[in-house]
């Protein structure tokens, strides 16, 4: 008995054995994570590895198109945990699972994963609507598993700006048919747009239009500040009662006896064709838009992210987000968009709210939509989204003016507008002006220089990338302005007081080979004188004194010449500003030096000393520097007066200020005798010895030619105890010259001769 129990036992352990074969594990998939979109082309496919029971574990890779993996295209088996992918197609979703098996047995499939292929390239640079030298250089995110990237630049692009007669805000535009368009703004604008171009309409009056909408040509309504209402039969505009004084900032018509209107505070009116009353949507806030698919589908959004959705019999209210909604648009009852501040976008799906990214942070003040794959947002500093029908993306819009209003009639036709006065117009795909320019540019690769673009003008660009068997669509398109012309920085405009050699700069560009500069007394520019460089620096030379000069500079490259720069003025100096002695000064040295602020470019200077203010029998220095030392003693405590100009060629300016000093008396440090202040040997070879008074501490040495030029700077000396300096001056050669003494706050001249 005990032995069948033993034998029961040993067939049970057995089978248990036999079980634990039979089981090998799913791989679990790891990158990229389900869902994932963005991926290039060669994504690699990872999982996690799995143990069996045989000694190599291989895997089995699927990958489709198709949900159920009936067009799949099969790779391995493989002992790897992850496989490249090459050439998959742009923009795709792919589906992916793995089984693995280790000779025996073969485990389940992996649940499938998802990924969708990246559709287009990704510039980072240059920024969306910046202003750029002629040799811009673009950049954008590198992708693997490419072969060629395509570039296209143009001046012509889907949006063109169109003259519209106006500076002032439009707030609100309506394309009725390709032929026919409103504009509505700030003082009761309105324009209308026909084949013959934009014109202006009489104002009823010059209260701030928001919004416009038509029905057909005949039948149209603006709204605005103040409960102003319009409306317009085909001829002309007639005001209507509102009977409300609030901002209005919204109306939508679903027939000529159906409308309303919506503004702040909670406003709302609806229209029954004879008459406007008021009613309430269950928004007490602001209301900021409105739009809806006919009678009984009318959407209002608002302050605060509250909407209010009309069925037919009655409005029920709800909150999105804390945030302001600008702008709303359907498409159908479970379609709906509303633009929001901060460039958010809200999208309803008939039961809940979701947000999109748009790519831009700044304010989306209104949303139109063509179809269910095109849509555009319009919002702050000339902000342009654009939605594919699948993602949202920032696209150029050729204008930096806040927006404030789009519309299309058709998928080939439509406006936005803005501040200033702007409207632009669309244009169909664009790139397809004869200044086009194509590159194909051979992976890898992630940046490309232009060259030689024009200056002063919008270039818009935009790329795709490709491999053998697919090409991504094109990216959004950028737009950039070339500069126009060189900035000019210094002389500063109207600067006065300028040397007669000046240096004259602007900032430097890339992507230029030559700098024209003009300088002209006249600010015509007749009969300048012209002056060319390679660097963004020029010296202005030989100048008259006290003239007025205008000045610009252009540039140019091997494809053109940029405009003239705005025109800068100076004036050169006409006067010498005195340093020392100060006016008025007392107890000046015997033998002071005369010290006044350098005009670059001038000659000599003309300095007059005399004991009169008039100058009578002055005595006369034409000294080559910004500086006279006296050569002889003046008398003591005796008033003089000095005066210098400025001498180039014939020409010299004014006489400086006239200003007057008292010499010191005898007793003063610079009126020793020459046992208090001594050189010796003198005459001497040049190896000298400077006896000084007990007082002095430290002093500096400077030695001058009698023509007042510095020939030797000391530096600090001490000279101890013994009151004592020796100098070498023998490479100063033969001659008489003037050796000053200053210890700190006097002077003390004497003359020097070396033989």
């Amino acid at each position: 008995m005990k032995n069948f129990y033993l034998t029961l036992a040993s067939i049970f352990m057995v089978s248990l054995f036999a079980t634990a074969q039979t089981k090998i594990y799913t791989p679990a998939l790891r990158a990229p994570a389900n869902n994932a979109s963005g991926q290039v082309p060669d994504v690699t496919l990872d999982w996690d590895a799995v143990t069996g029971q045989g000694e190599t574990i291989t895997y089995t890779l699927q990958l489709a198109q198709a949900a159920d993996f009936s067009d799949a295209t099969t790779f391995g088996p493989t002992i790897l945990t992850a496989i490249k992918m090459a050439e998959l197609k742009f923009d795709e979703i792919y589906f992916w699972r793995v089984k693995a098996t280790d000779g025996t047995l073969t485990s389940d499939w992996s649940a499938p994963f998802s990924f969708r292929v990246v559709p287009s390239v990704t510039i980072t640079s240059p920024n969306n609507q910046s202003v750029q030298n002629p040799d811009p250089l673009v950049k954008w995110t590198e992708l693997t598993g490419v072969t060629h990237y395509d570039l296209q630049i143009d001046t012509a692009y889907s949006w063109a700006a169109e003259i519209s007669g106006s500076t002032v805000q439009l707030n609100d535009v309506f394309e009725v048919d390709e032929n026919t368009a409103w504009a509505v703004g700030n003082t009761g604008t309105i324009l209308k747009r026909t084949v013959a171009g934009w014109e202006t309409i009489p104002a009823v009056n010059n209260n701030n239009l928001n919004d416009v909408f038509f029905l057909d040509n005949n039948n149209g309504w603006a709204v605005g500040a103040a409960g102003t209402i319009l409306y317009y039969n085909g001829t002309e505009w007639t005001a209507q009662t509102s009977g409300s004084t609030a901002v209005l900032n919204g109306v939508f018509f679903t027939s000529p006896a159906n409308g309303y209107a919506i503004g702040n505070g909670g406003a709302a009116l609806k229209f029954n064709g004879t008459e406007w009353t008021s009613i309430s949507t269950g928004i007490t806030v602001d209301i900021y838009a409105i739009h809806g698919l006919d009678e009984n589908h009318v959407w209002v959004a608002g302050k605060s992210g509250n909407v209010s959705f009309f069925n037919g019999s009655s409005w029920s209210n709800s909150v999105i987000v804390n945030r302001d909604m600008l702008g709303i648009w359907a498409l159908a009852a479970d379609r709906v968009y509303t633009s929001a501040k901060a460039g958010r976008v809200y999208y309803f799906d008939g039961s809940v709210w979701t947000e999109q990214t748009t790519g831009s942070t700044r304010d989306l003040n209104d949303i139109c939509f063509i179809d269910e794959s095109r849509g555009y947002a319009v919002g702050a500093q000339g902000t342009l989204v654009f939605f594919n029908g699948s993602i949202w993306g920032t696209i150029a819009s050729g204008t930096t003016q806040n927006l404030f209003g789009i519309n299309f009639s058709s998928e080939s036709s439509g406006y936005f507008v803005g501040n200033g006065g702007v409207i632009v117009a669309y244009q169909g795909d664009g790139f397809n002006s004869p200044y086009l320019k194509n590159f194909s540019l051979t992976a890898p690769i992630a940046e490309f220089k232009f060259s030689n673009l024009l200056f002063g003008r919008n270039h818009y660009f935009r790329m795709r990338a490709r491999h053998a068997s697919s090409t991504s669509d094109w990216s959004s398109a950028r737009s950039f302005s070339v500069v126009s012309s060189p900035t000019l920085s210094k002389p500063a405009n109207n600067a006065t007081n300028i040397a007669l050699d000046t240096l004259a700069e602007w900032a430097s560009l890339t992507g230029v080979v030559r700098y024209t500069i003009q300088l002209s007394t006249d600010q015509n520019f007749n009969d300048p004188f012209t002056f060319e460089t390679g660097a963004n620096s020029y010296r202005f030379q030989g100048l008259a004194y006290g003239q007025d000069y205008y000045w610009r500079v252009n540039t140019r490259h091997a494809a053109g010449v940029s405009n003239w720069s705005e025109v800068f003025k100076f004036t050169t100096s006409n006067n010498v500003t005195l340093v020392a002695p100060a006016n008025n000064a007392t107890e000046v040295p015997r033998l002071p030096k005369y010290d006044w602020n350098h005009i670059r470019g001038t000659e000599k200077y003309l300095l007059q000393v005399a004991k009169t203010s008039n100058f009578a029998e002055a005595s006369e220095y034409t000294p080559t520097t910004n500086f006279y030392q006296t050569q002889f003693l003046l008398d003591p405590n005796q008033a003089y007066f000095w005066r210098v100009k400025g001498i180039q060629g014939l020409d010299s300016t004014n006489w400086s200020e006239t200003r007057t000093f008292t010499t010191t008396s005898e007793t003063s440090i610079q009126d020793q005798s020459l046992r208090d202040f001594s050189v010796h040997p003198n005459p001497g070879k040049g190896l000298i010895t400077l006896n000084l008074p007990k007082h002095v501490q430290s002093l500096e040495v400077e030695v001058f030619t009698l023509i007042g030029e510095k020939v030797y700077v000391s530096g600090t000396l001490s000279p101890g105890l013994e009151k004592a300096v020796k100098l070498d001056l023998r490479e100063l050669g033969r001659g008489i010259y003037l050796i000053r003494v200053f210890d700190g706050s006097e002077n003390l001249t004497r003359k020097l001769i070396i033989e």
